[in-house]
């Protein structure tokens, strides 16, 4: 299941998934290095990954958005 960190405070991480439902883990369950707005997918180590290549995906689809919206005049 692929997921995005919606929200990361000390006690609480809010992830939310594919179909928009909230779920939440402790930090203590996400890989090192995993941000706000990262993708991430559970894997056999029972920790939240990463995914480069669906956060990177993601992003440019929102910069491209971002561009567009940008470019339009009043």
């Amino acid at each position: 299941m692929l997921c995005s960190v919606d929200r990361i405070t000390p006690r609480t991480v809010y992830l939310e998934d594919e179909e928009g439902r909230t779920l939440t883990v402790v930090p203590d369950q996400l890989a090192p290095g995993v941000a706000e707005g990262d993708l991430v997918r559970q894997e056999s180590d029972n920790l939240w990954h990463t995914d480069p290549a669906a956060t990177e995906a993601r992003r440019a689809r929102i910069r491209a958005r971002l561009d567009r919206l940008n470019r339009k005049e009043p």
